[in-house]
């Protein structure tokens, strides 16, 4: 019998705990860059009880209102032309084109909708508006790598909430208890060996314990939950750590965070490689 609690509320009041409990140990340490995964957090958290309690497709459309937002700030940092304008606005296109299959469950054009067609139509659009052959293969290589990050890969929580809200609860809570532990373990040192092991060796128990806690909303079996609860961080730590390589490679300053300036990229950096993976996961083993 399904908990009367809808669980995306159980983990808001949890999370809840957890973002003040993090929030004042920020401000007692300074530290800045803390702010933005769990300001993100909170957007995420947003979504899932919009999807609970409203409509999936308000849901959805906020996620791709915030996709647009992070792309939009990666491209206010990578250095494009000026002519690569009609590119862009490719890209800009793609995200409703692409959350209007997930809103219609068109999972076969969904999941080449970026890769193929996208990844196509993007360079004829550059190559359209340039006037010189000078930097077109670094536009190109700029904007269909954007698109696939910050666009394709946070599409698939939209799809995974499409399937159960409680599945994408589950993902969005685990991806929060890894970061957590990131921050906490790790925070802005480089991430070397040691600390990520170090990282792991706390995160996997947690996330793992926690999606066999929530079973009876997931209803997935034990196996597969502890499954997801390591999958999930050890995901969380190979998208930070190459985001941070990318974020250095754009200019943007843990300590120096701003609106526009790498803020969005910072926040939610520990969801872009865990996203897909999980989606593909549950829909490969356990999708009805």
């Amino acid at each position: 019998m399904q908990p009367e609690v809808p669980l995306p509320t159980v983990l808001l009041i949890a999370l809840g705990v957890l973002t003040v409990g993090l929030g004042a140990w920020a401000l007692l340490r300074r530290d800045r860059p803390a702010a933005p995964w769990l300001r993100y957090l909170w957007t995420f958290l947003a979504v899932l009880n919009v999807a609970a309690w409203w409509s999936f497709v308000a849901a959805v459309w906020l996620l791709a209102l915030f996709s647009f937002r992070t792309l939009r700030e990666y491209f206010s940092l990578v250095d494009i032309r000026l002519e690569d304008r009609w590119g862009i606005l490719g890209a800009y296109l793609s995200i409703p084109f692409m959350t209007i299959l997930i809103q219609v469950d068109w999972y076969g054009f969904f999941i080449v909708s970026i890769p193929v067609y996208a990844f196509i139509i993007v360079p004829f659009l550059v190559v359209l508006g340039g006037r010189e052959a000078k930097g077109t293969v670094f536009s190109i290589g700029a904007i269909d790598f954007g698109l696939f990050l910050f666009v394709y890969c946070m599409g698939h929580l939209g799809y995974l909430l499409l399937f159960r809200v409680t599945w994408a609860t589950l993902f969005i809570g685990g991806v929060a208890l890894a970061n957590a532990v990131e921050a906490l373990v790790i925070g802005d040192r480089p991430i070397s060996v040691r600390r990520g092991v170090g990282m792991l060796a706390i995160a996997v128990p947690i996330t793992m314990a926690g999606a066999v806690a929530v079973q009876p909303y997931t209803e997935f079996a034990l196996g597969h939950s502890l499954g997801i609860g390591a999958l999930i961080p050890t995901l969380v730590l190979a998208g930070s750590y190459t985001v941070t390589a990318i974020e250095r490679d754009l200019g943007i300053a843990p300590d120096a965070l701003a609106p526009g300036r790498g803020q969005v990229i910072h926040g939610t950096r520990a969801y872009l490689f865990a996203a897909p993976i999980v989606f593909h996961y549950i829909r490969y083993f356990l999708e009805e």
